[in-house]
């Protein structure tokens, strides 16, 4: 038997699966993201360039700078000048960039929250 292709896989969803089966995927999706984040977490390293996903505050979403200090699963990222800008501009209420600064520090960065570009 060959290789299942995702071709047949999402043409099986589309037109077979039944709530049970959808269930599954998700669920084995859900564990392949996580397994996923963790192999991308183990990239990052101090002066990596990366952008900062699937995390909360929105805000820093897409955000990208350079990896300034790893402490165990979280790390800081010193933002670029225009995404400092960006979020200076965004007015979160969780997040403060004062006037004048040109590069932000966001500190606790969850290491799955992180994309090595």
């Amino acid at each position: 038997m060959g290789e299942i292709t995702l071709s047949q896989v999402t043409t099986f969803i589309a037109a077979h699966a039944q709530e049970k089966d959808l269930s599954r995927i998700a669920e084995v999706s859900k564990e392949r993201r996580k397994s996923l984040a963790v192999q991308a977490a183990a990239a990052v390293t101090p002066g990596a360039r990366v952008e900062i996903v699937n995390i909360t505050p929105a805000a820093l979403k897409g955000m990208c700078g350079t990896v300034t200090e790893i402490s165990g699963r979280y790390g800081s990222v010193l933002l670029s000048e225009r995404d400092t800008e960006e979020l200076r501009w965004a007015r979160s209420r969780r997040l403060n960039v004062p006037s004048g600064v040109k590069e932000w520090t966001v500190e606790g960065i969850p290491l799955t929250c992180m994309r090595v570009l």
